[in-house]
């Protein structure tokens, strides 16, 4: 039985059952990355056989268990790895702990984490979060899921031959939370990733950040239970991330603006104003001033559209489905990208490929412009502004009058 506890690493080598060695292979000019929620591997088989024939450079994945009595009690990062002939570091984020309140298709009794696997070198770090959106060592079984532990991330440097060292993050943000609480998480991977872009400029963050809250899910407090569960309404959450987050860099100023409420504090008070009156920031948007500081993108773009469905519940008959899943690239070229698995059969979540090719030193220079470019090529030209300040200010306004009334 594996010991490892929250917040540890595990990693296993089995490369050299693999056919082809890395220290003899050709240099390489790009990069396949498959980004994969396997679902507790409760098709551990599929999985397997379809990431055989993918055959990705670098394999991210999140929700894998190691001897829980719902996937077979197996070892599946061992088996992952072995059978693929990779390199694996696995981050454990919870002991899913046995117990007669759990339905037999969660049931415990192991370790449940996201992992890095790759055929090539690796170096791996992990990511201790300070903002957590669920408590679950005190709340887990109002879920009927008891567990101890947090969210964690897992960052690793590849080492590839022929190309320039790679960072890359597998991160799986929280689900019974709301907004707030995830963009409080993920904005400290911004922030360890901005730290590190001068001494690897190539980067990429994978993951499912359970940007749900949207279409019905918004009326359950359950997956959205913060002031943008209203607050967002006309979007999805993953647009809303794209509008308010990746859209920001972190040249573009010292706090992120444009997580204001509705983004209206950001367009009526300009920075010069507002930087006096640091609490108007954090009165309109909910976030405190060091999550408005970090959530500055360094430079991510995510070549997937923001209404790409990598999760459809069929219980609720095609009203729900959402982005879930993201790609985000930095100094890097998107050369081609697939997906796979959208008859979900092998696990709730679509997979996203991408073929990456790192900038040149030149263009690594030029890091800010041909961001610019590479989000309106993907993404397209964003929203007016001018339509966004009007309809925000509508929202703020109906929001203060409803407040008013209904304390008057």
């Amino acid at each position: 039985m594996v010991s490892t506890q929250p917040g540890q690493l595990l990693t296993y080598d089995f490369r050299s059952l693999n056919n082809t060695s890395p220290v003899t292979e050709e240099p390489k000019r790009s990069l396949k990355i498959l980004q994969w929620n396997i679902e507790r591997n409760y098709e551990s088989d599929a999985i397997i056989t379809t990431l055989k024939k993918i055959n990705a450079d670098v394999i991210i994945l999140q929700e894998i268990d190691i001897g829980c009595k719902r996937s077979q009690g197996r070892n599946h990062m061992l088996e992952l790895c072995k059978a693929l002939g990779v390199k694996g570091g696995f981050v454990c984020e919870f002991l899913e702990l046995e117990s007669p309140i759990r339905r037999p298709r969660d049931q415990g009794g192991g370790i449940h984490g996201n992992a890095i696997l790759s055929k090539y070198d690796l170096d791996f770090r992990v990511i201790n979060h300070h903002y957590h959106g669920y408590d679950w060592d005190h709340n887990g079984e109002r879920l009927r899921e008891p567990r101890k532990g947090k969210r964690c991330s897992l960052a690793a440097t590849i080492n590839a031959p022929g190309l320039p060292p790679i960072l890359c993050y597998t991160l799986h943000l929280e689900v019974f939370c709301g907004i707030t609480a995830r963009v409080s998480t993920f904005s400290e991977i911004f922030q360890d990733a901005s730290q590190h872009t001068k001494q690897y400029p190539h980067q990429l963050i994978c993951g499912d950040l359970n940007t749900m809250a949207h279409s019905i899910a918004r009326l359950s407090s359950k997956y959205a239970n913060d002031r943008y569960r209203f607050l967002s309404l006309g979007e999805t959450e993953a647009s809303w991330w794209d509008r308010r987050l990746l859209s920001f860099h972190e040249r573009d100023g010292p706090i992120n603006s444009k997580l204001s409420t509705s983004g209206w504090f950001g367009w009526i008070f300009p920075w010069f104003i507002i930087k006096h009156w640091p609490w108007l920031y954090q009165l309109g948007s909910g976030f405190n001033m060091d999550v408005l500081k970090m959530a500055r993108n360094p430079g991510f773009y995510d070549p997937w559209p923001v209404n790409y469905v990598t999760l459809e519940n069929p219980e609720y008959f095609g009203l729900f489905k959402a982005k879930l899943d993201w790609t985000m690239i930095r100094c890097m070229e998107v050369i081609n990208r697939s997906c796979g698995n959208e008859d979900y059969s092998e696990s709730d979540h679509a997979y996203l490929m991408v073929e990456v090719v790192p900038d040149d030193p030149k263009q690594v220079e030029q890091q800010y412009s041909l961001w610019k470019q590479r989000r309106k090529q993907w993404n397209g030209e964003e929203k007016s502004t001018k339509i966004v300040w009007i309809a925000s200010c509508l929202v703020a306004l109906a929001t203060a009058a409803a407040a008013y009334y209904w304390n008057k």
